[in-house]
């Protein structure tokens, strides 16, 4: 079995600072030798690969994933997973996907999506039909009746038969039902919408899901062996969440400290996603500033003073977070980067634009957000012990980025920087040049 070589590598395992002057031999699926470049030795039928300095990184982790999300905006569909019928919403799950392998995402832990999508990429990508990443499927999004994520009090479109990317339920045996009958399709993580808020608006700290709910969601979802994710923005939701035990908390727009020591102590992760919420609200503002008048379209009823408030609402959430986030890095609460690509102001394709917010705007530390990028996803999904760091034994899901993106941020997520992406130790694109191999 040929095995490949990378020398004069400027290693970043995902763990510690970056080691230049490294050799790290890829055999088959796995990675087999990690050494400094004068200590290994190369075989005479090895692939010899010098990297020049460039970054060898484990492959990154998407955790927050909408594989059907396509420019959604207010005014396109009623409800996401609305805009389209689902054969071709397949197809735009499809190119998602194969569009965040090509950005060095090598694995992929889903948000609610419709149809049983994911599960069929899922099945698609493992049986060679289509690339892909790594893909953890998710299930519909569970909600009680009359909580809407578009944020409106209108739901004709819940009695038309086809709920989009939504499912409602209710009551302890309701949420358990559902989730037993969803994970039943395949999916490996159940995701409910504990809480109204998060970009579109403010959350606020009326009961969308009760306690017992949101507990009855998670200990069904462990029954089976699968996780539980949970759309979260008020304290209050994210505080029963932490009780609950669900898996992964979404957004927590009003998390503080006690927020913090709650995750902590149940030791769960969060997905901040905080670009939508930038790039979200400019986008209303800029409708509302426009004179555009989104009640005629049947999606909100408010005044334009009651709708500027929503927005107001909402950035004073968002200030919260990028406040507090920082505060929730170093205290070491499992953090993760993903976001809503897919909506009009946050297309797919634009990765790079997340890290360089945590980083640039909020000052966190490059080689901090790499980890919520890689280990601390795998961690989040129980498989770090195969992948998800660059280690002796573990699988060789990796990427070589024309730089380090420790001192340059913007190179995670960029298909250009991202000049070579392993899966499984099979190079899936491989533009290293021809002055590279030896």
């Amino acid at each position: 079995m040929q095995r490949t070589v990378f020398r004069n590598v400027n290693l970043l395992d995902g763990n510690q600072p970056a080691r230049p002057g490294t050799s790290v031999v890829v055999e088959g699926p796995s990675i087999r030798e990690i050494a400094e470049d004068a200590a290994l030795k190369s075989r005479p039928d090895d692939r010899v690969v010098d990297l020049a300095g460039r970054t060898l990184m484990p492959g990154l982790w998407s955790s927050h994933f909408h594989t059907i999300f396509s420019d959604w905006a207010p005014a396109q569909a009623p409800m996401l997973g609305l805009e389209a019928q689902p054969g071709f919403m397949a197809l735009v799950g499809q190119d998602n996907v194969r569009r965040a392998l090509d950005s060095g995402f090598t694995s992929l832990i889903c948000s609610s999506s419709a149809y049983n999508i994911d599960h069929a990429l899922k099945v698609a990508i493992h049986r060679g039909l289509t690339p892909g990443p790594r893909l953890f499927a998710c299930t519909r999004e569970l909600m009680t009746p009359g909580d809407q994520p578009d944020g409106s009090n209108s739901s004709w479109y819940m009695e038309i038969g086809n709920h989009g990317i939504v499912r409602r339920c209710s009551g302890p045996e309701g949420f358990r039902h559902a989730v037993r009958e969803e994970l039943g399709r395949g999916a490996d993580i159940a995701k409910v919408s504990a809480s109204a808020g998060h970009g579109v608006g403010p959350a606020d700290e009326i009961e969308s899901l009760s306690f017992e709910e949101l507990r009855a969601a998670a200990d069904a979802a462990h029954g089976r062996g699968k996780k539980l994710r949970a759309h979260t923005a008020s304290k209050r939701s994210i505080l029963d969440c932490a009780r609950a035990g669900v898996d992964i908390i979404d957004h927590a727009d009003r998390l503080d400290e006690e927020g913090i020591e709650a995750i902590l102590a149940a030791d769960l992760s969060l997905a901040p996603t905080l670009l939508f919420s930038t790039r979200f609200l400019a986008f209303l503002q800029g409708l509302l500033d426009q004179g555009i008048d989104l009640g005629a379209q049947g999606h909100l009823v408010e005044s334009r003073e009651e709708f500027q408030a929503r927005i107001d609402g909402g950035r004073a959430d968002f200030e919260n977070m990028c406040e507090v986030l920082p505060e929730a890095n170093r205290a070491g609460l499992r953090l993760l980067v993903g976001d809503d690509y897919g909506v009009i102001s946050i297309p797919h394709g634009d990765y790079s634009a997340e890290f360089e917010l945590y980083v640039d705007k909020l000052g966190i530390p490059a080689l901090d957000v790499i980890r919520w990028a890689t280990r601390n996803a795998a961690e989040t999904m129980n498989v770090y012990a195969e992948t998800g760091s660059v280690e002796v034994g573990k699988l060789a899901d990796l990427i070589v980025i024309d730089g380090d993106p420790t001192r340059d941020i913007s190179l995670l997520g960029n298909p250009e920087a991202t000049v070579a992406i392993l899966q499984k130790g099979i190079f899936y694109k491989d533009a290293l040049g021809a002055g590279a191999a030896a």
